[in-house]
């Protein structure tokens, strides 16, 4: 009787390796509940996504309003739970006013997920025109002819490069 054994070895390799990505691109990656951004395999926030998209003018005007809709998303989301806790702790002795406080907390923290989710689509629709900037300004198209010439001293004599 002859056995046999077969061993079966599987390894996970990662979808996403940093140094077969161009690093002047922006990476974007889905983590279920937003997505996460990439350049040159590190994490890149808001802040730097403005400033390496300063020199493109489209994709410049979607990052600053995704800022401006994040400052705006987090100040619904502190005027919210500020209103909210203190309609809680106001609740016990004067039930009219602790629903009304709330009510406001809610409103204020639904206006926060909203600002959240404009920003988010800016985000993308930015970072889409950033990296389709990029890959133009990569190829650039021919315009003309140049030609150098180079006049060198060797030792038959003159050369001359074109």
């Amino acid at each position: 009787m002859v056995s046999s054994i077969y061993l079966v070895s599987l390894k996970a390799q990662p979808s996403f390796r940093p140094n077969a990505i161009s690093q002047d691109t922006i990476l974007m990656i889905s983590n279920g509940v937003g997505m996460d951004y990439y350049m040159s395999g590190r994490k890149v926030n808001l802040a730097v996504m403005e400033w390496y998209m300063h020199d493109f003018p489209t994709a410049k005007k979607d990052i600053h309003t995704a800022v401006v809709s994040d400052q705006l998303s987090v100040a619904g989301y502190s005027v919210g739970s500020l209103f909210t806790v203190t309609g809680l702790l106001v609740y016990e002795p004067n039930q009219r006013l602790g629903n009304n406080l709330m009510m406001i907390g809610g409103i204020s923290l639904g206006t926060g997920i909203i600002f959240q989710i404009i920003s988010g689509k800016y985000k993308r629709t930015a970072v889409r025109k950033y990296n389709a900037g990029m890959r133009k300004s990569k190829h650039p198209k021919a315009r003309g002819v140049s030609y150098r010439a180079t006049f060198e001293l060797g030792r038959q004599g003159f050369i001359i490069r074109f």
